[in-house]
């Protein structure tokens, strides 16, 4: 019974498919063929619907099958083939995604241990790239900001100074902004200081790295309430200044970055200020982890890490 049922079911979808479809191609192109195929067409598509009111299974195949013949005589050459779906749905999709990818948001990888502990080597990022304002492609132009840059943001962005390293050009980075237009920046031993005013540091205890194994000193820095780690060698109280430190001000148009493995970390200390225009997007959301140097494959997953948020 149920099976009977089943097959009525299919019979019925059958028909108000073919009628949606034939109704829709009749509308489109009724102008282009001649009035006795028109009407030839309507009149199959009436005896369909009667046939789907009375709900006599046989009359509604027969009468499926009538319009079916009636379509493809008259209207299957405006038809769109079954290639020419599969690729207008292929070319929507990857339109869809270049316009996510380009306006909205782009994955990154982590391939480097600049920003332990928060980001690990093998963490798959999602990056905001519309947070900031949508970058008219071409064009170092913004429109639309949701939020400005502050202290304590994690950004993606292009290499700075790629005149000075052609083959880092086309690189993305991520790091930490610790420093605003305007802003003054020093350090004093491990301390970061920002207008003269020592960022908050708590020392938290040992950092073990889970790649070198490496004990480090751990900290919670408060950069204006934006609370994250950062960690730094045992057994060195100075943290690398760089030729960009001291800074007099951050200029317009530009942020200061460093990464949160202060004492193993290339960032704007050595190759100075990011421009806002070579900044991608907000780091956001840590979608995948994988551990690619643990030799238990079923433990490559950091299972406890996919889906956090960036702090």
């Amino acid at each position: 019974m149920l099976g009977l049922w089943s097959r009525d079911a299919k019979i019925r979808n059958k028909a108000k498919q073919s009628l949606s479809q034939t109704k829709s191609l009749l509308s489109k192109n009724k102008s282009k063929i001649s009035p006795e195929a028109a009407a030839v067409v309507e009149g199959r598509i009436t005896a369909l619907e009667s046939a789907l009111a009375g709900g006599n299974t046989e009359e509604i195949r027969r009468r499926t099958a009538e319009l079916e013949g009636a379509s493809h005589d008259y209207l299957s050459k405006f038809a769109k083939s079954k290639l020419r779906q599969n690729v207008e749905a292929l070319v929507l999709a990857v339109g869809l995604a270049l316009i996510i990818r380009t306006f909205l948001f782009q994955p990154f990888k982590i391939p480097s241990g600049s920003m332990i502990p928060t980001l690990l080597v093998g963490d798959h990022l999602l990056v905001n790239k519309f947070v900031y304002g949508t970058r008219i492609p071409f064009t170092g132009i913004s429109v639309m900001p949701f939020e400005e840059i502050k202290r304590g943001d994690v950004i993606v962005f292009t290499y700075p100074n790629p005149e000075k390293d052609p083959s880092k050009n086309d690189m993305y980075y991520i790091k930490r902004v610790v420093g605003v237009p305007g802003d003054s920046i020093d350090i004093n031993g491990r301390q970061l200081v920002i207008n003269d005013r020592p960022v908050p540091l708590e020392y938290e205890g040992d950092y073990v790295d889970e790649r070198s194994g490496e004990r480090l000193d751990e900290y919670i820095e408060d950069l204006s309430g934006h609370e994250h780690d950062a960690i730094f060698r045992q057994g060195k109280e100075t943290t690398n200044k760089g030729s960009f430190i001291p800074v007099g001000e951050v200029p317009e148009g530009h942020v200061f970055v460093m990464g949160d493995n202060r004492d193993n970390s290339q960032d704007s200390r050595f190759w100075g200020f990011v421009p806002v225009e070579n900044i991608a997007g907000k780091a956001i959301l840590i979608h995948w982890s994988w551990d690619f140097q643990n030799p238990d494959f079923l433990n490559k997953v950091r299972w406890d890490r996919i889906l956090q948020g960036i702090e």
